[in-house]
């Protein structure tokens, strides 16, 4: 069978957040493919998309990858060898993946989605934002998931939290871990519609992600962001100097985060990582106590070039930018 290898390349990557590193379950490492679609499921999200290959199994999915990416032909030849081997034929080339012609992945387990509901214009970009604020401590598990409520969404992790206020068009509020959904806004997803227990995103090309709900009670945090204080105004070029911290944060993505120091007069930057550091100090208009915060670069970027100002209060840091609302707690910044 003579398949386009940049487009098989493209509906494999499509469905890639359903993988596991690990084999968990049976075959979550694998690329399943069944009734011209191709799955993927890691117990947590479940992905499925028309696919190029009408065939029946399951391939590990990182040799798979990795060929196609490597090879330069436009179309390839792909075909199952009687001795159960996924074999990829280029032009005085060839190569064999084992594949498992019995599919055992359990994404039957996934409720099918019936009724699709448009998805509101922001939600993905909301979704972005405020899942930098969802917090790693397992034993606080509410805490590691974005909270989808019908009228906002937004994520806490006890010394930040960030709100963005839209009709969502879910019916109740929803948990969803950040590692679950962190993947919406680059695949485009345009609608979006809920099962007993999971909530499901389609996008124009009939790419369907599945992200498992939870039901854990998220803490109410409306009182919270009714925060008063003083006035000042971010430095110019704040965002370009986290964009350049980020060269360093980014090797950790556990702690992807730049340090703010901010002392009467002036405002320090600071992100670290495994190789080196970046710092940056700023003049800024203030004369109150020292404090220091920690934030993600991008949405630190995205807060200055949006709404450039903030309020201080006692111990709080306070952003909003009209529908978007970030909370940071601040700590007395070391001398």
């Amino acid at each position: 069978m003579q398949v386009n290898r940049e487009e098989l390349l493209n509906q494999l990557q499509s469905v890639e957040p359903g993988l596991s590193k690990r084999e968990v379950i049976e075959q979550s490492s694998c690329f399943v493919f069944q009734g011209g679609r191709v799955m993927t499921y890691n117990d947590e999200i479940a992905c499925t998309y028309e696919c190029s290959l009408d065939i029946e199994g399951a391939v590990e999915a990182k040799p798979l990858l990795a060929l196609l990416s490597k090879l330069n032909e436009q179309v390839v030849d792909i075909s199952i060898s009687p001795k159960g081997e996924f074999l990829v034929k280029g032009k005085n080339k060839r190569a064999g993946i084992r594949i498992e012609q019995e599919v055992l992945l359990p994404i039957g387990l996934v409720e099918k989605p019936k009724k699709w509901t448009v998805l509101p214009s922001d939600f993905t970009e909301a979704v972005s934002i405020v899942k930098e604020c969802a917090g790693k401590d397992e034993t606080q598990f509410a805490l590691t998931c974005v909270h989808i409520h019908p009228d906002w969404i937004e994520a806490c992790d006890r010394y930040q939290s960030a709100r963005y206020t839209t009709k969502t068009n879910v019916r109740r509020p929803i948990l969803v871990r950040k590692d679950s959904i962190q993947f919406i806004d680059a695949l485009g997803m345009e609608e979006l519609s809920e099962t007993k227990h999971w909530i499901h995103f389609q996008n124009k090309s009939g790419l369907v992600v599945s992200c498992r709900r939870w039901l854990e009670k998220y803490p109410d945090l409306t009182e919270h962001y009714k925060v008063k204080g003083s006035a000042i105004t971010f430095p110019k070029g704040l965002s370009e100097a986290a964009e350049k911290a980020e060269v360093f944060t980014f090797e950790s993505l556990e702690e992807n985060h730049v340090t703010i120091n901010l002392q009467p007069g002036k405002l320090q930057l600071t992100g670290r990582g495994v190789s080196g550091y970046y710092q940056e100090r700023k003049t800024v208009k203030y004369n109150g106590p020292s404090f220091s915060f920690t934030i993600a670069p991008l949405l630190l970027g995205d807060l200055v070039k949006k709404h450039n100002k903030c309020l201080l209060s006692k111990g709080t840091l306070k952003v909003s930018t009209g529908k978007y609302t970030y909370i940071s707690v601040l700590q007395v910044a070391k001398k």
